[in-house]
Protein backbone atom coordinates (compact mmCIF):
# COMPACT_ATOMS: atom_id res chain seq x y z
CA UNK A 1 0.00 0.00 0.00
CA UNK A 2 1.26 3.37 -0.82
CA UNK A 3 2.02 6.21 1.05
CA UNK A 4 0.87 9.44 0.82
CA UNK A 5 3.36 12.52 1.88
CA UNK A 6 1.64 15.85 2.37
CA UNK A 7 3.27 18.44 0.22
CA UNK A 8 3.22 22.27 -0.84
CA UNK A 9 4.03 24.48 -3.53
CA UNK A 10 5.25 27.52 -0.84
CA UNK A 11 8.46 25.64 0.28
CA UNK A 12 10.41 28.74 0.57
CA UNK A 13 8.00 30.58 3.10
CA UNK A 14 8.02 27.59 5.77
CA UNK A 15 10.75 29.43 7.68
CA UNK A 16 8.56 32.92 7.80
CA UNK A 17 5.48 30.80 8.92
CA UNK A 18 7.36 29.39 11.90
CA UNK A 19 8.58 32.50 12.79
CA UNK A 20 5.17 34.63 12.19
CA UNK A 21 3.14 31.44 14.33
CA UNK A 22 6.17 31.70 17.30
CA UNK A 23 5.36 36.03 17.06
CA UNK A 24 1.46 35.36 17.09
CA UNK A 25 -1.23 34.68 20.11
CA UNK A 26 -1.95 30.95 19.72
CA UNK A 27 -5.32 30.99 17.93
CA UNK A 28 -8.57 28.73 18.51
CA UNK A 29 -8.85 27.52 14.91
CA UNK A 30 -5.49 28.03 12.63
CA UNK A 31 -7.97 28.99 9.47
CA UNK A 32 -7.27 30.33 6.37
CA UNK A 33 -7.95 34.01 8.01
CA UNK A 34 -5.69 33.11 10.71
CA UNK A 35 -3.16 32.60 7.97
CA UNK A 36 -4.39 35.75 6.24
CA UNK A 37 -3.32 38.11 9.45
CA UNK A 38 0.09 36.25 9.76
CA UNK A 39 0.79 38.05 5.93
CA UNK A 40 1.10 34.85 4.07
CA UNK A 41 -1.92 35.69 1.72
CA UNK A 42 -0.92 33.77 -1.84
CA UNK A 43 -3.38 30.90 -2.46
CA UNK A 44 -0.67 28.63 -2.34
CA UNK A 45 -0.24 29.31 1.25
CA UNK A 46 -3.76 27.88 2.02
CA UNK A 47 -1.63 24.49 2.09
CA UNK A 48 0.12 25.41 5.21
CA UNK A 49 -2.85 23.94 7.25
CA UNK A 50 -3.02 20.28 5.75
CA UNK A 51 0.74 20.21 6.21
CA UNK A 52 0.40 21.22 10.12
CA UNK A 53 -1.94 18.93 10.52
CA UNK A 54 0.22 15.86 8.67
CA UNK A 55 2.66 16.44 11.22
CA UNK A 56 0.81 16.51 14.63
CA UNK A 57 0.61 20.73 15.18
CA UNK A 58 -2.92 20.88 14.17
CA UNK A 59 -5.66 18.39 15.15
CA UNK A 60 -8.55 17.07 12.78
CA UNK A 61 -10.55 20.20 13.00
CA UNK A 62 -7.64 22.59 13.28
CA UNK A 63 -6.85 23.30 16.53
CA UNK A 64 -3.55 23.94 17.72
CA UNK A 65 -2.35 20.40 19.92
CA UNK A 66 -0.12 20.42 22.45
CA UNK A 67 3.12 20.12 20.06
CA UNK A 68 1.96 23.47 18.13
CA UNK A 69 2.64 25.06 21.68
CA UNK A 70 6.46 23.67 21.23
CA UNK A 71 6.47 24.73 18.13
CA UNK A 72 5.95 28.39 18.95
CA UNK A 73 8.97 28.31 21.32
CA UNK A 74 12.31 29.43 18.98
CA UNK A 75 14.16 26.86 21.58
CA UNK A 76 12.17 23.96 21.42
CA UNK A 77 10.55 24.81 17.71
CA UNK A 78 13.92 22.46 16.11
CA UNK A 79 13.36 19.40 18.41
CA UNK A 80 9.82 19.08 17.86
CA UNK A 81 9.76 19.94 14.13
CA UNK A 82 11.96 16.97 14.06
CA UNK A 83 10.30 14.62 16.13
CA UNK A 84 6.94 15.22 14.53
CA UNK A 85 9.11 14.69 10.76
CA UNK A 86 10.11 11.10 12.23
CA UNK A 87 7.11 10.59 13.19
CA UNK A 88 5.37 11.60 9.69
CA UNK A 89 7.67 10.38 7.18
CA UNK A 90 8.29 6.65 9.29
CA UNK A 91 8.79 4.91 6.07
CA UNK A 92 11.59 6.57 5.06
CA UNK A 93 13.28 6.75 8.07
CA UNK A 94 12.85 2.53 8.54
CA UNK A 95 14.79 2.59 4.81
CA UNK A 96 17.89 4.90 6.39
CA UNK A 97 17.65 6.25 10.19
CA UNK A 98 19.82 9.36 8.76
CA UNK A 99 17.75 9.78 5.79
CA UNK A 100 17.67 13.72 6.76
CA UNK A 101 20.65 14.13 5.68
CA UNK A 102 21.31 11.73 2.78
CA UNK A 103 21.89 12.48 -0.70
CA UNK A 104 18.83 14.28 -2.81
CA UNK A 105 19.08 11.16 -5.12
CA UNK A 106 18.84 8.74 -2.03
CA UNK A 107 16.21 10.66 -1.03
CA UNK A 108 13.76 10.91 -3.63
CA UNK A 109 14.56 6.94 -4.25
CA UNK A 110 13.12 5.94 -0.99
CA UNK A 111 10.37 8.75 -1.38
CA UNK A 112 9.30 6.71 -4.54
CA UNK A 113 9.46 3.42 -3.41
CA UNK A 114 7.54 4.34 -0.63
CA UNK A 115 5.09 6.56 -2.52
CA UNK A 116 4.88 4.52 -5.91
CA UNK A 117 4.56 7.91 -7.14
CA UNK A 118 5.06 9.69 -10.50
CA UNK A 119 8.39 11.80 -10.90
CA UNK A 120 6.45 14.92 -10.46
CA UNK A 121 4.85 14.01 -7.25
CA UNK A 122 8.49 12.53 -6.06
CA UNK A 123 9.61 15.74 -6.53
CA UNK A 124 7.12 17.58 -4.58
CA UNK A 125 7.18 15.72 -1.59
CA UNK A 126 11.07 15.94 -1.46
CA UNK A 127 10.67 19.70 -1.56
CA UNK A 128 8.72 19.99 0.96
CA UNK A 129 10.41 17.32 3.30
CA UNK A 130 13.88 18.99 2.40
CA UNK A 131 12.29 22.49 3.38
CA UNK A 132 11.09 21.11 6.66
CA UNK A 133 14.25 18.77 7.21
CA UNK A 134 16.46 22.54 6.88
CA UNK A 135 14.32 23.75 10.01
CA UNK A 136 14.47 21.02 11.92
CA UNK A 137 17.54 19.72 14.59
CA UNK A 138 17.89 16.11 14.55
CA UNK A 139 20.01 15.50 17.56
CA UNK A 140 18.09 18.05 19.61
CA UNK A 141 14.98 16.55 21.72
CA UNK A 142 12.20 18.50 22.98
CA UNK A 143 12.85 19.26 26.62
CA UNK A 144 9.03 19.73 27.11
CA UNK A 145 6.95 16.70 27.58
CA UNK A 146 3.69 16.59 25.73
CA UNK A 147 0.19 16.37 27.19
CA UNK A 148 -0.99 12.82 27.29
CA UNK A 149 -4.07 13.57 26.26
CA UNK A 150 -2.85 14.78 22.96
CA UNK A 151 -2.21 10.79 22.36
CA UNK A 152 -5.26 8.88 20.95
CA UNK A 153 -6.22 6.10 22.93
CA UNK A 154 -6.03 2.58 21.49
CA UNK A 155 -9.68 1.41 21.10
CA UNK A 156 -10.76 -1.46 22.95
CA UNK A 157 -11.29 -5.21 21.12
CA UNK A 158 -15.11 -6.02 20.47
CA UNK A 159 -14.61 -8.84 22.68
CA UNK A 160 -13.20 -6.73 25.72
CA UNK A 161 -16.31 -4.91 25.48
CA UNK A 162 -18.56 -7.67 25.87
CA UNK A 163 -16.98 -8.84 28.79
CA UNK A 164 -16.56 -5.89 30.42
CA UNK A 165 -20.59 -5.62 29.81
CA UNK A 166 -21.10 -9.25 31.51
CA UNK A 167 -18.61 -8.35 34.34
CA UNK A 168 -20.90 -5.02 34.89
CA UNK A 169 -23.65 -6.96 34.23
CA UNK A 170 -22.74 -9.89 37.19
CA UNK A 171 -24.45 -9.44 40.20
CA UNK A 172 -22.14 -8.66 43.06
CA UNK A 173 -22.11 -12.13 45.35
CA UNK A 174 -21.89 -11.83 49.24
CA UNK A 175 -20.70 -14.56 51.24
CA UNK A 176 -21.21 -14.84 55.38
CA UNK A 177 -19.87 -17.74 57.56
CA UNK A 178 -22.26 -18.10 59.78
CA UNK A 179 -21.19 -19.58 63.44
CA UNK A 180 -23.61 -21.24 65.99
CA UNK A 181 -23.52 -21.72 69.69
CA UNK A 182 -26.15 -24.79 70.34
CA UNK A 183 -27.66 -25.07 74.01
CA UNK A 184 -26.53 -28.00 76.15
CA UNK A 185 -29.59 -29.57 75.99
CA UNK A 186 -31.33 -33.12 75.32
CA UNK A 187 -34.52 -31.78 73.52
CA UNK A 188 -34.42 -32.20 70.12
CA UNK A 189 -37.15 -30.08 69.83
CA UNK A 190 -34.88 -26.86 70.33
CA UNK A 191 -32.30 -27.89 67.72
CA UNK A 192 -35.22 -28.28 65.25
CA UNK A 193 -36.70 -24.69 66.15
CA UNK A 194 -32.93 -23.47 65.45
CA UNK A 195 -32.65 -24.84 62.60
CA UNK A 196 -35.83 -23.83 61.20
CA UNK A 197 -35.51 -20.44 62.33
CA UNK A 198 -32.25 -19.97 60.30
CA UNK A 199 -34.10 -21.65 57.05
CA UNK A 200 -36.50 -19.36 57.19
CA UNK A 201 -34.66 -15.96 57.53
CA UNK A 202 -31.16 -16.96 55.99
CA UNK A 203 -32.63 -18.53 52.99
CA UNK A 204 -30.68 -21.43 53.54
Amino acid sequence: MSVEYPWILANGRIPTLLERISAAAKPERFSQEFIEKLGLTSSNDRAFIPLLRRLGFLNDSNQPTAYYDLLRDANERPGILAERIRETYSDLFAINTSIYRAADQDIKGAIARVTGKDETAVDRNFRTFKALVQQANFDKKPSLSVAVDEVPETPPKADEISNAGAKERRPTAFHYNVQIILPATTEIAVYNAIFKSLRDNLDI
